[in-house]
C-alpha cells in the first residue's frame, strides 16, 4: 500500500469515526404519534370525491350568515375542483339554517339525512356549516368557537337528526 493510500485510508477512518460517534444510539422502529386531525382556519366548503369529504378553502367569501354559505355550497365546486373529481352531493331545496354559539340547526322539510347513502351528503352539510359557524364567530372575540365544538342538528319537519360533529364524517 502507498502512503498516500495510506493516509487517504486513515483519513476516511478517522472521518467515519467522526461521524458515527456523535452520541446517538441506533434504536428500533418508532412509531409517531397520530396524524394531526381537526379542521384548519378559514372559510371551508366540503365536497366529495371518490375517498370522501374533502375541504376546499374560499379564503375571499364573504359571507353575512350560514345560509350564504349553503348558497356557495349549492353552487358546487369550481371548474379546477370538479377537474380534480369533486362533486356536490347536497340538494339544497327550501331551507332555514340557524346558528348560536356552538350549535347549528340546519331544517330543510322533507329533506332524507337519515340512510346509509345520505352519509357524505350530511357530512357536507355538517363540515361546512362548523366550519361557517366557526368562521363568522371569528369575527367577535368574546365569542370565538372552535370548528370541532360545533354541533349541527339536521332537521327535515319530521324529525331531527344529530347533533353531528364534523369528525363524524371524516377519514373514512
Amino acid at each position: 500500500m502507498t502512503r498516500a493510500r495510506a493516509a487517504a485510508l486513515a483519513l476516511a477512518l478517522t472521518l467515519a469515526a467522526a461521524l458515527t460517534a456523535c452520541g446517538v444510539r441506533p434504536t428500533g422502529v418508532v412509531s409517531g404519534a397520530d396524524p394531526a386531525t381537526g379542521l384548519t382556519r378559514g372559510l371551508r366548503l366540503y365536497f366529495v370525491d371518490g375517498t370522501g369529504l374533502r375541504g376546499v378553502s374560499r379564503p375571499d367569501a364573504r359571507i353575512r350568515g350560514l345560509a350564504d354559505v349553503i348558497k356557495m355550497l349549492g353552487v358546487g365546486p369550481n371548474r379546477t375542483e370538479r377537474e380534480s373529481g369533486l362533486t356536490n352531493l347536497v340538494d339544497i331545496g327550501e331551507i332555514d339554517v340557524t346558528g348560536r354559539g356552538n350549535r347549528v340547526t340546519y331544517r330543510s322539510p322533507g329533506a332524507f339525512f337519515d340512510s346509509d347513502s345520505d352519509r357524505l351528503p350530511n357530512g357536507q352539510l355538517v363540515c361546512t356549516l362548523a366550519r361557517a359557524q366557526s368562521y363568522l364567530s371569528s369575527k367577535d372575540e368574546d365569542r370565538r368557537v372552535r370548528p370541532d365544538d360545533v354541533r349541527v342538528t339536521l332537521d327535515n319537519g319530521e324529525r331531527r337528526f344529530g347533533p353531528y360533529r364534523c369528525s363524524q364524517f371524516l377519514g373514512g
